[in-house]
């Protein structure tokens, strides 16, 4: 049986593990170990859509995710890897879809993320070879971007390696030991290893090993569906949400177009492929771009969004147990909440509180005290 001491025993190779990893080094914990079933990336983190945005319904998501933002822009300069602010457009076709998100706009420039609303010859502008037929208005979030995911863990992981981290793949964890109440690590396909704290940040398996240290996550676990088609020549700059249909579609770095769309499903059902996806995407994408009928599919993938009662992620300690810590149920948002949420995971852990107050709100104590903080603006 093998046996290491560690400060910190991450599981999960996901975008929230690596950038808590690298958070936790640049506050100087040393002995730090990154547990993945897989390989680095291989849930929820390659099969995302690639966005990242402020425009969010509540004070948490938005203060939040627009440090996140900045965090994206200086380090995608420090580590090189792709990242660009291209914005996104929500397309609105029903008069009560532009006057909710007009509320919401004054919600976000109130925080200091600069929507606004847009005309469809605005809408144009920026999207030029796009069907206007049915759209009335649109959102336009100019701060907003994308980034490589492939691209990101890379670069993550080839720092971490730099800086000392042990990363452990193909290995699954079975269980986190727990004496009286405290850390004591966590058991491993290759044997048990020791730490002083652990970190659940497992996307999707986050609730079942969680049950192993006695806590009860209260997340879902929903199917949802993407494609990507053959690159083309580049057709316009934002991520557009089509938000009548649930749909969105980016042009990724290499110039394929990344699409997905709602499609119902039955929470914490395997992931399969659906034969009436492709066709109700291609529906969507044909409307906005009819010339996009011409384009083929390269690859369709399902993935988990990890919903949490109120859209929000779980974060922060476990008071019930003495060195555990949780990042997860990000609702289909941890690509782009990944470094803020890396940061202030790193805080607690080292620091034992974070200097981001409002991320206090997104302990798991709000879920047990009925305190929930409701996300209105989740799609795809």
């Amino acid at each position: 049986m093998t046996r290491m001491r560690n400060e910190l025993v991450i599981i999960g190779g996901g975008i929230i593990g690596l950038f808590s990893a690298y958070f936790a080094t640049e506050l100087g914990l040393k002995d730090i170990v990154i547990i993945e079933k897989k390989y680095l990336g291989s849930g929820s983190t390659f099969r995302c859509a690639t966005g990242i945005r402020a425009s969010f319904t509540t004070e948490e998501h938005i203060t939040l995710q627009k440090e996140s933002i900045e965090l994206w822009k200086k380090l995608s300069k420090q580590l090189g890897f792709y990242y660009v602010q291209g914005g996104y457009i929500w397309l609105f076709r029903k008069d009560e879809q532009l006057k909710a998100f007009s509320e919401y706009s004054k919600l976000h420039n109130k925080y200091g993320v600069p929507t606004r609303i847009i005309t469809p010859e605005e809408i144009r502008e920026k999207a030029p070879m796009i069907n206007l037929e049915g759209i009335i208005g649109g959102l336009f979030d100019p701060i907003a971007g994308k980034a490589n995911p492939f691209g990101v863990v890379y670069a993550l992981a080839e720092e971490l390696r730099k800086r000392g981290v042990k990363m452990q793949t193909r290995t699954k964890v079975h269980r986190i030991i727990i004496e009286n109440n405290k850390i004591k690590g966590v058991s491993t396909d290759n044997g048990e290893i020791e730490a002083e704290k652990v970190l659940i940040a497992a996307g999707y398996g986050s609730r079942e090993i969680a049950k192993t240290a006695g806590v009860d996550l209260p997340l879902r676990n929903v199917p949802h569906h993407a494609l990507i088609t053959e690159k083309f020549r580049e057709a316009f700059k934002p991520l557009l949400i089509d938000w009548t249909y649930s749909a969105y579609i980016v042009q990724v770095e290499e110039g394929g177009f990344l699409m997905g769309m709602d499609v119902e499903e039955r929470p914490n059902q395997p992931l399969y492929q659906r034969n009436d996806f492709i066709p109700r995407m291609a529906r969507v994408a044909v409307r906005l771009f009819p010339w996009m009928k011409n384009i083929n599919v390269l690859r369709y993938w399902p993935g988990y969004y990890v919903m949490s009662p109120d859209s929000h992620p779980i974060l922060g300690p476990i008071e019930e147990v003495d060195g555990l810590f949780v990042a997860t149920g990000f609702s289909g948002h941890g690509f782009m909440m990944a470094p803020i949420a890396g940061e202030v995971i790193a805080e607690w852990l080292v620091d034992g509180k974070t200097k981001h107050k409002i991320a206090e709100n997104l302990t798991l104590r709000r879920i047990k005290e009925g305190r929930l903080i409701h996300e209105k603006a989740v799609f795809g």
